[in-house]
């Protein structure tokens, strides 16, 4: 998704509270599974008495024992138990943590009422890095749903998505065509329908835009200046009419999809194959119908018939509809009649 996922580069210990040195002592204690600090720090060639502090914080975070005999002998605990362990504790801390999210909230809502006492609808974000951290909250925040609008300029630098930062609320995004030409798009978006994004695109896109849970959305106000202010719109009438904008262009946006080769391609919603609905919709087009006769021909509604237009003239690269009867005649051998 474009600018939704910010990588980061550290050792997984580090999120438990053990850093670089204190890694390199509790692996070098697993080596030898009992150890003097004198070996561990001739080892790791530092102080003895960095040495016997770095092992007597292991001993603290449960990673280590040591023995009654003087001096000390360090013994490792089994990585798989002690590990555990710290992740149920730090678990136990977030919960903990999340108990303040109620005070809070209402402390931000009461900092947040204007004059008149009412929480504004609107918020401009003007600084760049705001947004980021904007956006990569709102991706990280998303319990049920996240739906996005994509054009170019990208807004930020896209990582990708893996199985440990996929967000579990269901991705939707429409890229308009300039965002699917951008280099390196292509993967980027293979890469997160991979992991459960569902994507369309859609010729012309009015801006960018992303709506996390239909609670708060935010849209640029130059689509084309990545410098350019943004808004955040919270729960409002014009939050639910973007919210009813993104669902209208959904529906008549063209399906993109992963071929089995890995290679994104886009391609016909309405059968699933291009000449399907060319050879019932080219008769009807050549017979001169118009478009209520056709869609009352074909027991579809106007905005399906336009779509499958749309997607035929998409698949078999036509500007009107006259030359996605020529293109599909010269490629199918389809006569129009």
């Amino acid at each position: 998704m474009d600018g939704a996922v910010q990588g980061i580069d550290a050792s997984p210990l580090a999120l438990l509270g053990i850093g670089d040195v204190e890694e390199r002592v509790y692996r070098a204690l697993l080596k030898r599974h009992r150890a003097s600090a004198a070996l561990i720090a001739d080892d790791l060639a530092i102080t003895l008495d960095d040495a016997t502090g770095l092992l007597e914080h292991l001993e603290s975070l449960g990673l280590g024992t040591h023995t009654l005999e003087s001096p000390k002998t360090y013994v490792s605990v089994e990585p798989e138990l002690a590990i555990d362990a710290l992740i149920k504790q730090r678990q136990r801390t977030l919960e903990q943590a999340r108990t303040v999210v109620p005070m809070l909230a209402k402390a931000f809502a009461h900092a947040s009422l204007d004059h008149a006492g009412q929480q504004p609808v609107i918020e401009l974000i003007t600084d760049r890095a705001q947004l980021g951290q904007v956006l990569v909250q709102m991706y990280q925040s998303a319990q049920t749903e996240l739906v996005a609008f994509q054009k170019v300029p990208i807004i930020l630098p896209s990582t990708q998505i893996t199985s440990e930062t996929a967000t579990e609320a269901v991705v939707r995004t429409i890229s308009d065509e300039c965002f699917l030409e951008a280099p390196g798009v292509l993967e980027l978006l293979r890469n997160d329908m991979a992991h459960g994004e569902q994507a369309r695109t859609f010729s012309r896109l009015p801006f960018k835009m992303m709506i996390a849970d239909r609670r708060i959305a935010v849209i640029t106000l130059d689509a084309q200046n990545p410098e350019a202010p943004t808004l955040l719109i919270h729960r409002s009438t014009l939050l639910e009419a973007l919210c009813l904008l993104f669902e209208f262009v959904w529906e008549k946006a063209t399906p993109v999809v992963a071929a089995r080769d890995g290679e994104v391609k886009v391609r016909s919603e309405s059968t699933g194959h291009g000449i399907e609905s060319a050879k019932a919709l080219l008769p009807l087009l050549s017979a001169g119908l118009n478009d209520k006769a056709i869609a009352q021909e074909l027991n579809i509604s106007a905005s399906t018939l336009n779509r499958r237009i749309g997607d035929l003239m998409s698949i078999y690269d036509a500007r009107t509809r006259f030359q996605l009867g020529l293109q599909v005649a010269r490629l199918n051998d389809i006569a129009p009649r």
